[in-house]
């Protein structure tokens, strides 16, 4: 039953960002990466060397990417493990291509009938793979789409739905900005658990990334969710109804990163929404808060976050980012 009970968490954990009891396969939206995670959980607009961003939004594949790999993973809550991959290849002329996966294995629970008997257990996981394709016709444009094949299995129950991915960057080089566009996870479920089609963890987020010019900072707001106008519970945790501020800034999710273009960062991220919703009243639970850094050693890079869901249910990720054309010897 504690199993279970975990298990839920997990699934409820995962539709904060999703459409609220509406949706299917939330893991779509747990963080790619460890920076990503460290940075708020929701950043779309973060266009450098990081592969794993390309999982997130296509449209942020580009020449510095090219023949890397990331891997990250997670020891998830209650248990549960969570990994993803990410690769990018140059096809020049402005044209790139992605690979990317991920997957959220729930573990076992005990298998109990409506008198609570037990009997054995029962597993549950989900998978996604994916390509995706980018093209910058400008040097400050991008645009590019992916699509997934997705894959849940509850039981002996499974479910198969193919999902879209497309998005449109603007990146300035020389102001260091970089704006982004995206629209995630929109697409139709073929095979349902239980013969009734679900709606896909669909949504649109609108990302911004600046790296300051007088200091080593970078900065990065992003408006997450913006195809439901109200994502917020009806009464915050003094069981008063929520104001329209309030419905407002749970659409945003805050990232800082220090010494952003050097060999060793530092990052800060803030989720509003699951800082207001996860708090604990009466508390000090720091729900919302991210944090973590990144490191470059010869060819690979390494990052890890330490991500502030409540009082008793922290995350740690980890990732590590192999530049294949460092290792076969070359320089960029």
């Amino acid at each position: 039953m504690k199993k279970i009970t975990a298990f839920s968490t997990i699934l409820i954990a995962g539709l904060l960002t999703a459409q609220e009891g509406t949706s299917v396969y939330p893991f779509l939206n747990i963080p790619a990466s460890a920076r990503q995670a460290a940075l708020g959980g929701d950043a779309v607009s973060i266009r450098d060397f990081d592969v794993s961003f390309a999982a997130v939004n296509p449209g942020l594949m580009n020449l510095e990417q090219s023949d890397m790999i990331s891997v990250n993973y997670a020891n998830y809550l209650a248990g549960s493990q969570y990994g993803t991959i990410s690769y990018v290849k140059d096809l020049e002329q402005g044209h790139l291509i992605g690979f990317n996966a991920r997957y959220m294995d729930y573990g076992k629970m005990p298998r109990t009938d409506e008198s609570a008997t037990i009997d054995g257990e029962f597993g549950a996981m989900d998978a996604s793979i994916g390509l995706s394709y980018a093209y910058q016709f400008d040097e400050d444009f991008t645009i590019a789409g992916g699509t997934n094949f997705i894959t849940s299995k509850i039981d002996n129950y499974t479910s198969m739905a193919v999902v879209g991915t497309a998005g449109v960057t603007y990146h300035n080089q020389k102001s260091k900005e970089t704006i982004a566009l995206v629209f995630r996870n929109f697409g139709y479920q073929f095979k349902s658990f239980n013969g009734t089609r679900e709606n896909v963890a669909f949504r649109i987020d609108l990302g911004y990334t600046k790296i300051l010019d007088e200091f080593p900072l970078a900065f990065t707001i992003t408006a997450h969710d913006l195809q439901k106008l109200n994502i917020s519970q009806d009464f915050n945790n003094n069981g008063q109804e929520i104001n329209w501020s309030r419905k407002v800034a749970d659409h945003f999710s805050l990232g800082a990163e220090l010494f952003p273009e050097q060999a060793f960062n530092i990052r800060l991220g803030y989720n509003v929404r699951r800082g207001n919703e996860l708090a604990v009243l009466d508390q000090r639970s720091f729900a919302g808060l991210s944090a973590g850094f990144g490191i470059k050693i010869s060819s690979f890079r390494f990052d890890y976050a330490h991500v502030r869901y409540h009082n008793a249910s922290n995350v740690n990720l980890f990732g590590v980012t192999l530049d294949l054309i460092e290792v076969s010897g070359n320089r960029r």
